[in-house]
């Protein structure tokens, strides 16, 4: 039988990678010319723009008159275009933002025709295991990429990919590269080209992609296809597109498979990657964050009060994060002056997403009834009630204060407290005016709100308190103590009654790698380091107390002088300990000033377990990783393309348990963790790396030609990352894991609860402040809509629906094994609500009530909630 070869005509084309977006885009307005002429004069059938949107984007808000022309090569199916708005890295950007990049890429391809309905991410380094209930939830059925599937798991190039729940997608694993087909065209190796394709092939269908990086139209796309089909008896090849590759191939007795695919067996996976450029990765982290559970829940409960939803800022600031969360640009492995555009779009977005808090939280705060001055109003984006320690600062003439509400005192203590001026500047301070002084005090709050609303507390003036520093070298709550003892941190863990001795130390080695891949030194020297001859400072009461250690580590400036183990160079470095009162979290806050090159630094924290597995969060659930890959040993002798160290990635925590046990690393921002010690009973955390070359040949972990571009060095000077660099992550100990519980602890962890204080001191709080603001005509009657109770589920997020004027909110059960009941919301007036997907269209209903019951949440299944 004559087996069918689907010819694909496509270009890969990276937003950018060792050029910049502003340099690719210049080819891209000529290359659609090119496009578009060929289509129209049928010198090629179909042809694919790479699956994602944001360069029609570009194009279009250059050259909106060829709006018709694109349009109608969309509609007549000949030019396929979306889902994706950017390629997304899918191993350490949120499944939020995952949501929003297929959002955006098919709500601008519908408005040119359609998009197609096909998951498809050529390039992106490595597969993540919530793709298929994501893109089920899309109404994608089908999906297409190159990199990660292990010959373990399959050799077969067609398959079901599944997850927990029971969503699955027929994939086409393209194998040998998006490139793969570039043979027809240049050589003449007839059956050769066949053999490539057609190994794996689970029928008589068979994908030949011809295309490449920024690849121009072969015009001669036919005439190659025909001298093919001239000397080949046994295959036939026609121009097509994956949607009618999937109509055609059978589905009978294909495999299933389950999980992530990040295997360097048949191609690179850069399993380091995740620390590449952690600056960068540390903004993308506290934009996600700010943007999902600040921004967003802040509008929806704005526009329940009269103000004004504002969708069309959001979609801005969703666009401009998807372009820094693309494969290359999410990597960090790109030019410097590319990382320099990627951090100048992270501030654009940062700058406007901060904005936004900053404004709603003071329109909500003046316009409230009864506004005084010294209110202090702060506000809850969660959908549970929220007790906890908050740090604030209130600008106030009073040197002491105290905070009440409704004439109660409230717990607080000072943490410091500076004197400021708020006339016009002098030169001196003799011709400052007295009476224009005021004081600045942070403080440490304990606060209680409901969900998503906000509580006003009042500051006034109060009896002299000192905190002050302590003397002793410890800190405790009532879950743990602390203690600095002879250059060392200790740890007593009070439930379990355990002491872990040298529970943080630091780790340095030679990094010979590149921006994609760490790699060791080839004449290494590794350091282990505690925090021998530091400073040490206690401080804080009852609601917080914090220990701060100042020193410096000695390590090799370069390479140069690790080979010949010299440690010429002085890194100074600060850590701040911090205990809320009756917080299960050990917070961490270090701050390293970076001055040496080619090294990656590590901070390993002792647990209680030797492990053997490892548990990360996924954008939709939990990952269960060996601490070890079975082919550590043997890769090179089977061929693999690179190294399996155990090195992973991580959204938002790492865990590790057993049924007596569970140890819990949160982070801000850390994307990368391995478990090492000899009886694997350490949690390293990748901090930084700092690397000079965008690619390298032949590294220890990766042998054979450079990533990336292999026929140049392109030196990185800024991912040396010379500068100061501030690391957050808390450690938890608990009896028993559990992943839904793990989720809100996160956020508690994690989630700064915005504030506003009303007073005209300080002008300067936030940018915003120094503008005049009308509170709203209307004074706000508002209330809590609603209080999630569960115990089993994760919250992901809470938003306006972008089908009606409902609001929709998004749990999911990140139990990978077990169903479990989602519980209820309960409601102060009664409300019907909708299940939908993620689109916003409707799955079904239920009527109005005041308790609504969640029903069973499978495992792993993603459900959204539309409150009508």
């Amino acid at each position: 039988m004559v087996k069918r070869v689907h010819v694909i005509h496509h270009t890969h084309w990276d937003l950018e990678w060792y050029f910049t977006s502003n340099e690719s885009f210049i080819q891209l307005i000529y290359h659609l010319d090119e496009v578009m002429d060929a289509l129209e004069q049928n010198k090629i059938d179909y042809y694919l723009l790479d699956g994602q949107m944001s360069l029609l984007d570009d194009y279009l808000t250059s050259f909106p008159e060829q709006k018709m022309r694109l349009q109608t090569l969309v509609e007549s199916g000949k030019l396929q275009i979306g889902p994706w708005y950017t390629q997304t890295d899918e191993l350490i950007i949120s499944g939020e933002s995952i949501i929003r990049n297929l959002n955006a890429g098919m709500s601008l391809a519908n408005q040119l025709g359609g998009y197609m309905n096909v998951g498809y991410l050529p390039d992106s380094f490595g597969q993540g295991k919530d793709m298929p209930k994501i893109y089920n939830g899309l109404g994608i059925n089908n999906a297409v990429f190159w990199r990660g599937v292990s010959e373990d798991v399959t050799v077969d190039r067609e398959f079901n990919w599944k997850s927990e729940d029971g969503s699955s997608v027929l994939v086409s694993n393209i194998k040998d590269g998006y490139f793969a087909g570039l043979g027809l065209i240049y050589d003449d190796d007839y059956q050769g080209q066949m053999d490539i394709v057609r190994n794996g092939a689970t029928s008589d269908e068979l994908l030949l992609p011809v295309g490449g990086d920024q690849r121009y139209v072969d015009r001669n796309l036919k005439e190659r296809s025909g001298i093919y089909n001239k000397h080949l008896q046994d295959y036939h090849l026609e121009e097509s597109t994956y949607e009618d590759f999937f109509r055609e191939l059978p589905k009978e007795n294909l495999s299933e498979v389950q999980g992530e695919f990040i295997s360097s067996s048949v191609s690179k996976i850069h399993r380091s990657i995740y620390s590449s450029r952690y600056d960068q990765k540390y903004l993308n982290d506290k934009i996600e964050r700010r943007m999902i559970y600040q921004v967003e829940p802040l509008m929806a409960m704005a526009d329940q009060m009269g103000i004004t939803y504002k969708q069309g800022i959001l979609d801005k600031i969703w666009r401009l994060l998807n372009r820094n969360q693309a494969h290359d640009s999410a990597g960090g492995c790109n030019s410097d002056k590319t990382n320099q555009a990627i951090l100048a779009r992270y501030t654009q977005v940062d700058q406007l997403s901060y904005s936004i808090v900053d404004y709603l939280t003071r329109k909500i705060a003046e316009s409230r009834p009864k506004v005084q001055e010294n209110d202090l109003t702060i506000f809850n984006p969660l959908p549970w009630k929220v007790k906890k320690v908050i740090k604030v600062d209130v600008s106030t003439k009073f040197s002491t204060i105290k905070v009440t509400k409704n004439s109660k005192d409230i717990p607080f203590e000072y943490i410091n407290t500076k004197r400021e001026y708020n006339g016009s500047i002098k030169r001196t301070l003799a011709e400052m005016d007295e009476n224009k002084f005021y004081y600045i005090h942070t403080i440490a709050l304990e606060v209680e709100i409901p969900s998503l609303d906000f509580t006003t507390y009042q500051v006034e003036k109060g009896e002299v308190k000192n905190s002050g520093d302590n003397k002793v070298s410890k800190i405790e709550n009532s879950h743990y103590r602390i203690e600095f003892h002879q250059g060392a941190l200790h740890l007593y863990d009070k439930k379990s009654k355990k002491t872990y001795h040298q529970f943080i130390q630091i780790e340095d080695s030679g990094d010979e790698g590149d921006t994609y891949d760490y790699s060791p030194a080839y004449e290494n020297d590794t350091y282990l380091f505690d925090f021998e001859n530091a400073s040490v400072k206690t401080s804080g009461e009852s609601l917080l107390q914090t220990m701060t250690i100042e020193g410096t580590w000695q390590i090799a400036q370069n390479l140069n002088s690790r080979a010949k183990k010299i440690r010429d160079q002085e890194i100074s470095y600060q850590l701040i300990l911090s205990l809320s009162s009756d917080s299960t979290h050990i917070d961490c806050h270090l701050t390293i000033d970076n001055s040496a090159y080619d090294h990656r630094m590590r901070v390993l924290i002792q647990t209680p377990l030797e492990n053997s597995f490892s548990y990360a969060d996924t954008p939709f659930g939990v990952a269960k990783r060996p601490v070890e890959d079975p082919h550590i040993k043997d890769w090179r002798e089977m061929g693999w393309k690179e190294e399996p160290t155990a090195i992973f990635p991580m959204i938002h925590y790492v865990n590790t348990h057993n049924e007596k046990q569970s140890f819990t690393l949160f982070s801000k921002g850390i994307k990368e963790y391995q478990i090492v010690g000899n009886k694997f009973d350490k949690i390293a955390l990748t901090l930084f790396r700092s690397v000079g070359y965008l690619g390298r040949p032949d590294l220890l972990r990766r042998p054979g030609k450079a990533s990336g571009n292999e026929f140049k060095y392109i030196a990185t000077t800024d991912s040396q990352l010379q500068q100061k660099l501030t690391f957050k992550f808390s450690i938890q100990i608990d009896r028993h894991f559990s992943a839904a519980k793990l989720s809100q602890d996160y956020l508690d962890y994690a989630l700064a609860l915005p504030y506003y204080q009303i007073q005209e001191l300080n002008l300067f709080t936030t940018t915003l402040k120094y503008f005049v603001s009308n509170p709203l005509e209307e004074k706000i009657n508002y209330h809590s809509p609603f209080t999630l109770e569960s115990d089993t589920l994760a919250y992901s997020s809470f938003r306006k629906s972008l089908k009606n004027n409902g609001y929709e909110l998004r749990l999911y059960n990140p139990d990978t094994k077990n169903s479990v009941k989602g519980g209820s919301i309960i409601f102060n007036h009664k409300k019907a609500i909708e299940f939908v997907d993620l689109k916003g269209e409707l799955l079904s209903k239920k009527d109005k009530n005041d308790i609504v019951d969640l029903g069973i949440f499978k495992p792993g299944e993603i459900k959204t909630i539309r409150i009508v």
